[in-house]
């Protein structure tokens, strides 16, 4: 096959992958309470694989009011030299969850992500908590059991529109203004609504 055939049929199976729905690649969600302790939130981590734990309040499981990461443990309890065992989740955990609904393209969610700056959000289905997906899990990783049409590593700068790599942010920008100059638009338009908002 061409090399020109073959990037066509790459790109086109990356736009794709962007559109398949979020609630495809959503795990359960795995939660803890606020007044837990650390300790025991974490353990639930290690026990699970799990980087992050959705935290509720008691009584309402359907409506997180944080999460809690491997980098708010690492910043706000080892770093701060706290103990974990007489610290509550509701201290230390990161607020308020950012959520995305299941029928949401993934394409969207690696958008809200980069955005906002995070890497985890919780997916809801008719505002109830159905599951969390991750940007690590949308970038390469694990769809209920099969793979992303990317399969190759991923290194340098990877675009959020069409999954290209670059070695560095200033091609990645390059490439964002040339290629995909529409979607960088509606991305400003969105902004400014939340902005006004």
């Amino acid at each position: 096959m061409p090399k020109k055939a073959a990037r066509k049929l790459k790109r086109k199976a990356s736009v794709d992958f962007l559109n398949l729905p979020v609630a495809q690649f959503a795990r359960p969600p795995i939660i803890v309470f606020a007044d837990d302790a650390v300790t025991d939130a974490a353990k639930l981590m290690r026990d699970r694989n799990a980087g992050s734990v959705l935290v509720a309040e008691k009584g309402s499981k359907d409506e997180p009011v944080g999460i809690l990461t491997e980098w708010d443990l690492l910043s706000n309890i080892i770093a701060a030299e706290r103990d974990a065992s007489q610290t509550k989740v509701r201290e230390v955990m990161s607020s308020p969850v950012q959520k995305i609904e299941a029928n949401s393209r993934v394409g969207d969610a690696m958008r809200l992500m980069l955005k906002r700056g995070i890497r985890r959000l919780a997916v809801v289905e008719d505002g109830v908590l159905v599951g969390t997906v991750t940007q690590s899990q949308l970038a390469g990783g694990s769809r209920r059991g099969t793979s992303p049409p990317l399969t190759e590593k991923l290194g340098g700068h990877v675009c959020p529109y069409c999954n290209s790599t670059f070695p560095t942010r200033k091609k990645l920008s390059e490439h964002i203004e040339t290629m995909h100059e529409e979607s960088v638009f509606l991305e400003l338009r969105d902004k400014q609504e939340l902005e006004n908002e």
